[in-house]
């Protein structure tokens, strides 16, 4: 059964093509996501602190939410452009600006939020983030694919 699903994605080009280049721009989201937190929680002295303080854990969620605030925004523009094609405009294109942002906005309140939290009592601030990055792309795919860009009747 599981074959059968493979081999039929592996036949449909334009699905390859929008798993391949969802893949390549959520690795690309991924790395600016890194890059604000690096650069962030370097900047605001997260080393200095004593791990798990208030003052560390304060830093870490902030460098948290500004490296989401410019992946999602990195993120919108490619899928809408380049993995989904979307060509909504004006009144469409606010409505799929509204649904990504708010899908995302879930899925950090889900994985960056809550489970990023409760992954720093038992391991190191990064892991934790690499972590929530993998689970947060495919929560994220099935959002955008299903109902953020969804072509109606071709889900």
């Amino acid at each position: 059964m599981m074959a059968e699903k493979i081999k039929a994605l592996f036949k449909d080009k334009e699905r390859l093509r929008e798993v391949g280049s969802y893949l390549f721009f959520g690795l690309l989201t991924t790395l600016v996501s890194w890059f604000a937190y690096v650069a962030m929680t370097g900047l605001l002295g997260l080393a200095s602190q004593a791990t798990g303080s208030a003052a560390w854990r304060l830093i870490a969620n902030a460098s948290n939410v500004i490296s989401w605030v410019l992946a999602v925004s990195f993120a919108y523009v490619t899928n809408k452009r380049f993995v989904f094609k979307s060509t909504q405009s004006k009144g469409g294109a606010w409505r799929e600006f509204i649904l990504f942002v708010s899908a995302r906005a879930l899925s950090m309140l889900i994985f960056q939020i809550l489970l990023f939290n409760l992954c720093l009592l038992i391991m190191d601030d990064k892991l934790s983030k690499l972590l929530m990055n993998v689970l947060e792309v495919l929560f994220n795919y099935f959002a955008s694919k299903f109902v953020v860009f969804n072509k109606r009747g071709d889900a």
